[in-house]
């Protein structure tokens, strides 16, 4: 199956310029700034649907052959929005249970609650100064 398309800018400035509702679409940047870093890293990357129609943002391969599953969360409080990326993260690595799962949020300190093992929190800023998640 091949996914459809998602479009990303060549830079998280450019946001602004598509997005027709005037609101700032803080999340698309982080999840634009996160391929931006795979393609600098020399990943091929791509978003991956599960069996079951649960969206992960990146699947990853990088140049040394190793996989990672990215879910790109900007605010996981919510207990809704906390569900459905947890869910997907957990669908995506059943199928591929060679990669690395793992969440990046904005969020600078770890979640108040603890993840399904395999799963891992990392801060989107740390991933993206290039500390590995593992």
């Amino acid at each position: 199956m091949v996914n459809p398309r998602k479009a990303y800018p060549v830079d998280p400035g450019l946001i602004p310029a598509y997005e027709r509702t005037g609101r700032p679409n803080l999340g698309h940047a982080l999840e634009t700034a996160v391929l931006i870093e795979l393609e600098r890293r020399g990943c091929q990357a791509d978003y991956y649907r599960t069996a079951e129609g649960f969206e992960v943002d990146f699947l990853a391969r990088h140049p040394v052959g190793k996989w990672t599953l990215l879910q790109v969360c900007l605010d996981i409080t919510d207990p809704l929005t906390r569900g459905r990326e947890i869910r997907a993260l957990k669908a995506a690595h059943q199928e591929f249970p060679d990669a690395l799962p793992v969440l990046l949020t904005l969020d600078s300190a770890p979640p108040g609650f603890e993840l399904p093992a395999p799963l891992r929190w990392q801060a989107a800023a740390e991933w993206l100064l290039g500390g590995e998640a593992g």
